[in-house]
C-alpha cells in the first residue's frame, strides 16, 4: 500500500481503504462472512489474483479475518473492521444520492443488493416484517425488527412481502408505491399490506438532475450575492 505521507487519521484510513476493489470487499463482507469463492462470485469484475492480494492486505492491517470452517477458509470483518459499518453505510447513503438509472456495464449483484437495503434503512418504527427484493438476477430479503434490520443475500423461504421491478430505485427515492405499482415498474406479492411498512422502513432519495451552467459545464448553480 502506498502512504501519503501523512500524519493524519484519514490519510492512514484511505491508504487501506483507497485500494482499487477495498470498499467493496468491505461491503460484501458486511453483508456477512464468506468463503474466497462466495465473494469471487459476489464481485465477477475482480481478478482471482486481485482479491487474494485485497484480502491479505486487508487481513495485514487486522480488519480481516480469516478462520477455518470445515474445509473451507472464511472470511469476516474483525472486530475492528466492524467498527468500519457505519461508516461504509453512510459512505454507501451519500453515493446513492446519484445512483440513478444503472450504466451499460451495471448488474445488481446480490451481495450490492443487500447493501443497497442496509443503506436505505430509516429510523422509522414500524411493525415487524420480512421482506424479499428482486432487481433483475440479484436477490436479497431483509429481517426488519424494532431494533433493528438483519439483511442477507437470496431468498428467505419465510419473506411475507416480495417486491421488485425495474421501479425500485424510483419507489426508494419517492416511497410513491400506489403509482409505481399501478405503472408496472414496481411488482408486488405476498401480504401487500405490509408495503406501507416497506416505504416508510426503507428510502434512498435521489438528488436533483444537476443542472449546466451558462459556462457549458455542468454543476449548481452558484448562489448570486446580494
Amino acid at each position: 500500500m502506498k502512504s501519503y505521507g501523512q500524519y493524519c487519521g484519514l490519510a492512514r484510513a484511505a491508504e487501506v481503504l483507497g485500494e482499487r476493489w477495498s470498499l467493496i470487499i468491505l461491503r460484501d463482507l458486511l453483508v456477512g462472512a464468506k468463503r474466497f469463492n462466495e465473494l469471487r462470485q459476489g464481485i465477477p469484475g475482480i481478478p482471482s489474483n486481485l482479491l487474494t492480494t485485497r484480502l491479505r492486505e486487508l487481513e495485514a492491517a487486522e480488519i480481516v479475518e480469516r478462520s477455518i470452517d470445515g474445509r473451507s477458509v472464511v472470511y469476516r470483518l474483525s472486530e475492528y473492521g466492524a467498527d468500519l459499518g457505519p461508516v461504509l453505510i453512510e459512505l454507501g447513503r451519500w453515493g446513492s444520492r446519484r445512483l440513478a438509472a444503472p450504466r451499460e456495464d451495471e448488474a445488481p449483484t446480490d451481495s450490492s443488493l443487500a447493501a443497497a437495503l442496509l443503506t436505505s434503512r430509516t429510523e422509522a418504527r414500524v411493525r415487524p416484517f420480512i421482506v424479499e427484493v428482486t432487481a433483475g438476477p440479484a436477490v436479497a430479503h431483509a429481517v426488519v425488527h424494532k431494533s433493528g434490520m438483519d439483511v442477507a443475500e437470496g431468498a428467505d423461504p419465510n419473506a411475507q412481502l416480495f417486491i421488485g421491478g425495474p421501479g425500485l430505485r424510483g419507489l426508494l427515492a419517492d416511497g410513491e408505491a400506489e403509482s409505481a405499482v399501478a405503472a408496472g415498474t414496481v411488482t408486488v406479492a405476498g401480504d401487500e399490506a405490509l408495503l406501507p411498512e416497506f416505504v416508510r422502513a426503507f428510502r434512498a432519495p435521489l438528488d436533483d438532475p444537476v443542472r449546466p451552467t451558462q459556462s457549458g459545464r455542468s454543476g449548481h448553480a452558484p448562489p448570486s450575492r446580494a
